[in-house]
């Protein structure tokens, strides 16, 4: 028998999709205010942190709330890490200075010499960047590029932030949609993103593996797009954040290892998910040298260097035992395959694309109702929080991101809430 949740089962295809992707807005969280620059009209805090902050706010008045919202893995930086940082705090007098507006020497030449065995080609020391973390080296990207009225390509659903980001930059997001395609997953649409180009496209952005879908791009489907792009004006940027995260004994092809796309590649990385080290805040951007150059005006605007004892904590990570990346890739696989579970027990209520890579999972929900009320119902009334899917763009509607980062006993407490309130008649 289907059941509600109070709320009529969706029927009509055709039902008109919000365009506003903002929850705050809709609890008065978020107000326009005229003074604000135009930059900020269009744009809102990323869905993610939307739902972050109402989840906090709950917990704050005393309820019982778990999490599937946020992109957090439960284990903690491998303690090698610690161990190196507690040493360098002790031994390095020059900890608590400044490094190189570029980053510190001996990190850019280890990430220069990861890229060029990962790429197949030299890879210089000069053309590497160390950031504060892969969201920073994306930024800097679209706002190097990105011109007032210029157009960036986002393969749909994306991921939040990427919008954002293009918005505060002046520019317009293109969403293409994607394939949903529950056999090999989410998949690009290359003829689709072909018919998007326009003589005002700046950029395309590649997240792959991606967020939300856990898509891992078909080769094939990289190679095509490759060759549209080749010897045009548009830059590739490429967001390598889950580039280890691959299920099923799957292939992760990086589409910036083609080298004709050169120079107009933008590679944006993180040691955040890999080694668990969110809160270091600490990645890299590996681009040309004339390009890099210029992007070096907006990072020393910024924040001037990224944390010095975070980018010793990033050689550690890189230089150490990388066993211990197997073994999160192999934790993550039974998280992913412990929600999957979960959700082929509610057919009634969800469908989804398997993920087969990163740690998220964006099951269609079948109520006649946005994501972002359907996000606030399951939070306020169930305790879960979960993402809306609109905020990945419009293709994300009748969706939510559900992360499977956190241990399984939180997913299994998550899915029990939903199950008791999905049972209410």
């Amino acid at each position: 028998m289907y059941r509600s949740m109070g709320i009529p089962k969706r029927q009509d295809p055709q039902i008109k999709i919000v365009t506003n992707r903002s929850v705050l807005s809709t609890t008065g969280d978020s107000k326009y205010l005229p003074e604000l620059a135009k930059r900020l009209q269009n744009t809102s805090v990323s869905v993610i942190k939307e739902m972050m902050y109402l989840g906090a706010q709950e917990q704050a008045l005393g309820k019982s709330i778990v999490s599937l919202g946020v992109g957090l893995p439960f284990y903690p930086a491998p303690k090698h890490i610690h161990d190196h940082v507690k040493k360098i705090l002790d031994e390095k007098p020059d900890i608590d200075k400044y490094t190189l507006l570029i980053g510190l020497p001996t990190l850019r030449k280890i990430v220069a010499d990861i890229s060029r065995k990962s790429l197949g080609f030299p890879v210089s020391i000069d053309e590497i960047l160390i950031t504060p973390g892969s969201m920073a080296a994306l930024f800097y990207s679209l706002l190097a590029l990105v011109n007032p009225g210029d157009e960036v390509i986002l393969p749909s659903p994306y991921f939040s932030s990427n919008a954002e980001q293009v918005s505060i930059a002046e520019g317009i997001v293109i969403p293409v949609p994607m394939i949903e395609d529950k056999t090999v997953g989410f998949r690009l649409n290359v003829p689709a993103i072909k018919k998007a180009i326009s003589p005002k496209t700046k950029a395309i952005v590649i997240n792959n593996p991606q967020n939300p879908s856990g898509a891992v791009y078909v080769k094939e489907d990289l190679k095509e797009l490759a060759d549209i792009l080749a010897g045009t004006n548009i830059y590739v940027i490429t967001d390598e954040v889950y580039d280890y995260l691959i299920y099923d004994k799957s292939e992760c092809f990086n589409i910036a290892s083609i080298q004709k796309l050169w120079p107009k590649v933008i590679r944006c990385a993180s040691l955040s998910k890999k080694y668990g080290m969110m809160g270091w805040r600490i990645g890299y951007l590996h681009t040309n040298r004339d390009l890099l150059m210029n992007i070096l005006k907006i990072h020393d605007a910024n924040i001037v260097c990224a944390p010095h004892i975070s980018q010793e904590a990033a050689i550690a990570a890189l230089t150490g035992p990388q066993d211990i990346v197997k073994h999160h890739v192999e934790w993550l696989a039974e998280n992913r395959d412990a929600i999957c579970k979960r959700l082929d027990n509610l057919p009634d209520l969800f469908s989804y694309v398997p993920p087969k890579g990163a740690y998220y999972v964006f099951p269609k929900y079948n109520l006649n109702i946005n994501s972002i009320e359907m996000a606030k119902k399951l939070l306020y009334e169930a305790g879960v929080v979960t993402v809306p899917g609109i905020g990945f763009g419009p293709d994300g509607e009748y969706h939510l991101r559900m992360s499977f980062g956190s241990s399984v006993s939180d997913i299994n407490n998550a899915f029990d809430r939903i199950e008791k309130l999905w049972e209410k008649q």
